[in-house]
């Protein structure tokens, strides 16, 4: 069930494959060379193999598609990163716990430095044909997905708080900018011109499009998620969806960007998106760092886990994806393991 003849196969990797019920994997290398295999299966009862065509939960590598999107909107001069957040949104505010508006800028909201706290336990456990759950309800906490209130509850830049409700702020901004829903302005600003066919943010309408190609989640108990994978309305900050070989395609873009070679994102862009920020060096704008010019993303959710690295001066790239919860993280999980450059 690989693309290429196999070059990592082995005893390792063969423990790591059997703690998934699937895999995907794609690198390239210096020379742009790209390679891929495949492990296991997009659903175990069904017995479909993952191919090419899979397409996985990409989990919390949807921030790195975000920050892109948010990116793009300032080339285009509809928000300027440094402006507080709340100058762009329309139908929300971002508090601080007195009630006052927040001053927090956009730029921190990227990089998790605007003091946003995520309730304990949160964003996880929605279950297909659940009651369905508004944005706002989620920033507002008004349900158990997020129990807490979306507040400003630190001064900006006191600390790295990483966030997922920071990001649905975000999601509402990119809306309010564009005047459309989130995963259509994604797939204007980023998708279709890559020409990324099996890349999309989780909407009721994309599900119904491509779910005879996504992967069936798992849970950590090893058991398929009740209605196959998890509903996430939190879609900039997890939703996502996509194949290893489409985020090769996008971290490639990224690569090319940062060198001033890319038609589709300025180098400023790019370079402010990688560049270390001021006291917490280990993060970029929906991206980290890792020193020596290697950009990491990942995700770890109910039905999966993934990584995807790049390295900015050699051109490497990995793009790792499985379909299940392994209870630990990407080290010990094995994924990580997996995404190193071959």
């Amino acid at each position: 069930m690989t693309e290429t003849e196999s070059r990592i196969i082995g005893p390792d990797v063969q423990r790591i494959a059997e703690r998934f019920p699937g895999i995907g994997c794609a690198w390239a290398d210096a020379a742009g060379k790209e390679t891929a295999e495949y492990f296991g299966f997009a659903d175990l009862e069904t017995r479909v193999p993952v191919d090419e065509g899979t397409v996985f939960p990409a989990c919390s590598i949807s921030k790195f598609i975000t920050a892109i999107c948010v990116l793009k909107l300032q080339e285009r001069k509809l928000v300027d990163i440094s402006q507080p957040v709340n100058r762009y949104l329309r139908q929300w505010k971002l508090l601080t716990p007195d009630g006052a508006e927040s001053g927090a800028s956009v730029r921190s909201v990227l990089c998790h430095t605007a003091g946003i706290l995520d309730g304990e336990d949160g964003f996880y456990g929605l279950r297909r044909g659940d009651p369905e759950i508004s944005l706002t309800d989620i920033l507002e906490g008004k349900t158990a997905y997020n129990s807490r209130p979306a507040r400003a509850e630190k001064p900006e830049g006191a600390a790295f708080e990483y966030s997922d409700a920071g990001y649905c702020v975000l999601q509402l901004l990119v809306q309010d900018v564009t005047n459309q829903a989130f995963d259509e302005a994604a797939r204007e600003l980023l998708f279709d011109p890559l020409g990324l066919g099996s890349t999309f943010f989780a909407s009721p309408g994309n599900v119904t499009r491509f779910e005879s190609r996504m992967a069936t989640g798992y849970g950590d108990d090893g058991q398929p998620i009740p209605g196959r994978f998890p509903p996430v309305p939190d879609l900039a900050a997890s939703g996502l969806w996509s194949t290893p070989k489409e985020l090769l395609a996008v971290a490639k873009e990224f690569i090319r960007a940062l060198h001033g070679e890319s038609s589709l994102l300025q180098a400023a862009s790019a370079r402010e998106m990688a560049a270390p920020v001021k006291d917490f060096p280990w993060t970029g704008l929906g991206v980290f760092t890792g020193g020596e010019g290697v950009l990491s993303s990942q995700g770890w959710g109910e039905n999966g886990q993934c990584m995807m690295r790049m390295n900015c001066r050699t051109g490497e790239i990995s793009a790792v994806m499985a379909n299940r919860n392994p209870g630990v993280d990407q080290a010990e999980s094995g994924i990580e393991q997996l995404a190193s450059f071959r």
